[in-house]
């Protein structure tokens, strides 16, 4: 566990504060959509059928 902690500290300190502050807000934009979802406010499509229908639609 503390040899985890360790390589998170190392690989945190590797990168830029950029890097870290751009993760970051893909982190947020994540449990932003996630929540929507779980709330309802959203919807999920299965892939492979979204193409499929795109698709057709385009043809």
């Amino acid at each position: 566990e503390s040899d985890r902690a360790v390589l998170v500290d190392h690989l945190q300190a590797s990168l830029s504060s950029k890097k870290i502050s751009y993760l970051d807000e893909h982190v947020t934009e994540a449990k932003d959509r996630l929540a929507a979802y779980r709330s309802g406010k959203t919807r999920s499509f299965d892939g492979a059928s979204f193409v499929a229908s795109l698709r057709n639609s385009l043809s």
